[in-house]
Formats: C-alpha cells, sequence, structure tokens
C-alpha cells in the first residue's frame, strides 16, 4: 500500500482535531464540577436521594421557559443582524435553535461560528461582517446584565462578590463597547487594512450605535431578566424558595464559569451555579442537584428543537432554498431586446 494512502486526508484530519478539543472542554468541564463537589465535601450518597425526590411540574414549566428564553435572545440577535440580513423573526429562531444544538455538541461556542458559516455561505456576506454582528450581539448580552442587575438590586441585596462581578463585566462592557464603537466609526476609513479586518469593522459599523444602544438596552435585559425568574420557579422542584437575587446571582455564576470551552458547558455550568447557591446556605447536595436538573431543562428542549429542524429542513438547510431563505435584492428584469426591421 503507498505511502498516499495512509496519510489522512484534510477533512479526517479537521474531524481529528475537532474530537480532540471536543474531548478537551469535556474533561476540564468534568474536572471543574468534580473539583467543587470535592471543595465543598457533597455525599454521593445524598446528592442521589435528593435527586429522587423531584417535583416534575416546575422541571417541566422551566423547560417551556427555556423556549420562550431562546426567543427572547432571537429578538436581540434579530435586532443586531437585520441592517445586514433581512431575515424575519421566525428565521431568527429556527437559526437559534439549530446554532444552539451544535453548541450542545461543539466545545468552545462552536455552533455560532457554524451558524456564520452558513449564513456567509447563503446570503453571500461576508463571514468576517457576519463576525462582527456576532460579537456585536455577545457584548450585547453582556450589556444587558449590566442593566438588569440594578433591577434586581431593587428586589434584594446582592452578595460581595456580585458586586465584583459587576465591576469586571461592567468594565469589560465599556471597554469591548468602546472598541466597537471606535472601529466602527469613520476614523479608520482612510486607512489601509487588511481585507479580513475592514470586513470585521464594517460588521461593527452595520449598526448605528445611538439607535442600538437604545435598543438594546430595552431588550437585552430581558433574557436575564426572564431566567432569573425561571430559576426561581425551577427551585420548586427541590422545595427551594429561592429569592430573585438568589437566582440571579446563580444565572451570572454559571455564565461565568461558562468560560470554560466544555460541549454544552458540562461540568462548568454546574460547578458555578453550585457555588454560588451554597454561598447562600443552600445544602450543597441540594444545590448541585437543583443545578444539573436545570441545566437539563434548558439543554434538552433546545437541542431536540434543532435536530427537529434539521431532520425537518436538513436538506434544504444543505442544498439550494436554506432554513431561513434569505431575500436578496431583485434586480428589475431588462426589457426583451427587439430586433430593427431590416431595410425594405
Amino acid at each position: 500500500m503507498s505511502e498516499a494512502v495512509l496519510d489522512p486526508t484534510p477533512q479526517q484530519e479537521g474531524l481529528r482535531r475537532f474530537r480532540l478539543r471536543a474531548l478537551f472542554g469535556l474533561c476540564t468541564g468534568l474536572a471543574a464540577a468534580t473539583g467543587v463537589a470535592a471543595y465543598l465535601g457533597i455525599s454521593q450518597r445524598e446528592l442521589i436521594a435528593t435527586i429522587h425526590d423531584v417535583a416534575l411540574e416546575p422541571l417541566l414549566l422551566a423547560a417551556a421557559g427555556g423556549l420562550i428564553l431562546m426567543s427572547l435572545q432571537a429578538l436581540r440577535w434579530w435586532v443586531v443582524m437585520r441592517p445586514l440580513l433581512t431575515l424575519t423573526y421566525g428565521q431568527a429562531y429556527r437559526a437559534l435553535m439549530v446554532g444552539f444544538a451544535f453548541n450542545v455538541l461543539l466545545p468552545a461556542r462552536g455552533g455560532d461560528l457554524l451558524r456564520v458559516q452558513y449564513l456567509g455561505k447563503r446570503a453571500g456576506v461576508s463571514r468576517a461582517k457576519l463576525l462582527g454582528t456576532e460579537i456585536v450581539d455577545f457584548w450585547s448580552d453582556k450589556w444587558g446584565w449590566v442593566a438588569a442587575f440594578p433591577l434586581v438590586c431593587v428586589l434584594g441585596t446582592p452578595p460581595a462578590w456580585l458586586f465584583r462581578a459587576l465591576l469586571l463585566i461592567g468594565g469589560a462592557v465599556i471597554g469591548v463597547g468602546a472598541l466597537l464603537a471606535l472601529m466602527g466609526s469613520g476614523m479608520w476609513r482612510e486607512q489601509r487594512m487588511p481585507a479580513f479586518i475592514a470586513n470585521l469593522r464594517d460588521g461593527f459599523a452595520v449598526n448605528h450605535w445611538k439607535r442600538l444602544l437604545v435598543v438594546e438596552t430595552l431588550i437585552a435585559p430581558l433574557p436575564w431578566l426572564w431566567e432569573t425568574f425561571v430559576i426561581a420557579l425551577a427551585g420548586h422542584a427541590l422545595g427551594l424558595e429561592l429569592t430573585p437575587m438568589q437566582a440571579f446571582a446563580a444565572l451570572t455564576a454559571f455564565n461565568v464559569a461558562t468560560a470554560v470551552p466544555s460541549p454544552g458547558n458540562a461540568g462548568s455550568f454546574e460547578a458555578g451555579g453550585t457555588l454560588a447557591l451554597a454561598a447562600f446556605g443552600i445544602p450543597k447536595e441540594t444545590a448541585l442537584a437543583f443545578i444539573f436538573l436545570y441545566h437539563l431543562t434548558q439543554i434538552v428542549p433546545g437541542f431536540v428543537g434543532g435536530v427537529l429542524i434539521l431532520v425537518m429542513e436538513g436538506e434544504e438547510i444543505f442544498g439550494r432554498e436554506g432554513l431561513f431563505r434569505l431575500r436578496r435584492p431583485e434586480l428589475p428584469l431588462e426589457p426583451p431586446v427587439v430586433p430593427e426591421p431590416g431595410p425594405g
């Protein structure tokens, strides 16, 4: 057998690298959860006993609430993307759900990058421009946390670490926002730059910043406030009476912990949320059991929905007609050329 046959193809090599990254991220997330369990001294027997004594109704409501949460996130993303792509809200919701399904499988939010790749191919828009708007949406999400924080403080006193999180996230929001505004402004238009950077800058600049700040201040906090309510509601599954501040703190903690590039945030989600609830004096086994069950209520419906969309419309997604059916400007038809009559 020749040596050329033994060499892996680029596709096989890419698949191998993907598997290694996914395995590394999964191991890192599970290691974080295991470390927290060991640090808190969680009893496996008590943990299993706690999971067995669960009321299903609050979890089912939390699962339904997760789909509503995704609709609010899709609304924010739709507003950000509209100046670049003519999507309907329904198309944006389905696109977000498909991306979520791939995020469950891919490390480091690979589903979002896959969505950028697909939209760029379907719409004929630069992927760098789309990536720029995705970064703006990510920034808007963190802006929503900063805007939601004072509203939740009206309902309870935050722990000291949450103020430190405010300084950290708020500083990042201001710094990244200033950078996006600078790159999106006209100050760099006359300078020479690589095509990728130029397209990325155009993605930042596609939204009018005054309009974006107003709209995002009204829309971006909604997912955070809604999920705070959903977490408090889901707590009744294990007999927890979570205050809005406790629910918001758990939400903040497991979002910060998802910086660990684990597929579906496995392990990191549980580690962050458990630490936050245990700090409020909630029994550590109950805290871990609740965060694990709540994670399932948010993962399963979105993943199943994304898979169903792929199954029902997969042929169209990867064919000539796509899930999004992006509208492109139609050029006016030229009048038919009528040959002039010959002489005589």
